[in-house]
């Protein structure tokens, strides 16, 4: 696995840190790491930095049951296979992170440095990538997330906006109208803290990891492909949305210009609606407070 971080056999570690990393990283994520330090190759000292990913399935709460389901969304192997299967956006503008390969049940990532992403920017990154991608027939994508998750959620009473349970009664009706839509290859979870605007990211390039300097000014990195799934045109946008408290439809548009303006806005306004109003039951529900604005952002996008 160094041969393959340095881009070159022979490398022998001289010294290095461990230090875990927090923030979003799947359901299915058991520890995150960055490992950073030095390697000899011959004379030379060559610095290192990788993400080490270790996968496990979900053994607790509601999607348990469905860990080994490929179909299902919290389905545990996923992301290796959606790195070794080619699918993933590779550039110029959208790409995955350099996956440099899989040990047992760990992932050997590239550390992408860099800021969120603009909404916008990532808005119409998106809408060129899914207007261009095929869904493919593989046994591992995942199916309609929002669907399976509203099947397993049972709404308890909570002190919460009327209209966000008035909007959950519709359930049935949205996802009747988001079965009807056209589906594209999607994200899963493309919220703000999965979006990185990264200007040192040479994806697709032969250039040593651990040597090669910045480059691909603009490029934007998405992380986090566990949820890698065959879902509503549209439907992306709701966490972008949601996770930033913009629109993001008419930047996707611009992007995705195959796709009907009704489509993209129905799949988008009929997700944000029901998984906003599972959010704000879920927080509710553990006494957990809902930030400021949430409630009426959710009810000002519903369809």
């Amino acid at each position: 696995m160094l041969a393959a971080v340095l881009g070159r056999p022979g490398g022998v570690v001289v010294g290095g840190r461990a230090e875990p990393m927090r923030g979003s990283s799947g359901a299915a994520t058991s520890a995150l790491t960055r490992l950073t330090g030095l390697a000899r190759c011959g004379a030379e000292e060559v610095p290192f930095r990788v993400v080490r990913k270790e996968l496990r399935p979900v053994r607790t709460g509601r999607h348990a049951p469905f860990a080994g389901d490929p179909r299902h969304w919290a389905y545990w192997r996923r992301e290796p296979l959606a790195y070794a299967s080619g699918l993933l956006p590779t550039g110029p503008e959208l790409s995955a992170p350099r996956c440099y390969g899989v040990v047992d049940d760990v992932l050997y990532l590239e550390d992408v440095p860099g800021a969120p992403e603009d909404p916008q920017v990532a808005a119409g990154r998106l809408g060129e990538w899914q207007a261009a991608a095929p869904v493919p027939e593989v046994p591992w994508l995942g199916g309609h997330q929002l669907a399976q998750r509203v099947r397993a959620t049972t709404w308890t009473p909570v002190d919460a906006d009327p209209r966000i349970e008035r909007l959950w009664r519709r359930r049935d009706e949205l996802l009747a109208l988001l079965a009807r839509l056209p589906v594209v290859l999607s994200h899963g979870d493309f919220s703000a803290g999965n979006i990185i605007a990264a200007p040192g990211l040479t994806s697709g390039t032969e250039v040593p990891p651990a040597s090669r300097p910045s480059a691909a000014p603009g490029m934007t990195v998405l992380l986090d492909w566990a949820t890698l799934s065959a879902g509503p045109v549209g439907a992306d946008l709701a966490a972008l949305a949601l996770s930033t408290f913009t629109d993001p439809l008419d930047a996707y548009l611009a992007g995705a210009e195959r796709f009907a303006r009704a489509d993209v806005e129905l799949g988008y306004r009929a997700t944000l609606a029901l998984t906003g109003a599972g959010r704000v039951q879920w927080m509710a529900s553990r006494g957990m407070r809902v930030p400021d604005g949430y409630e009426d952002f959710v009810v000002s996008r519903m369809p």
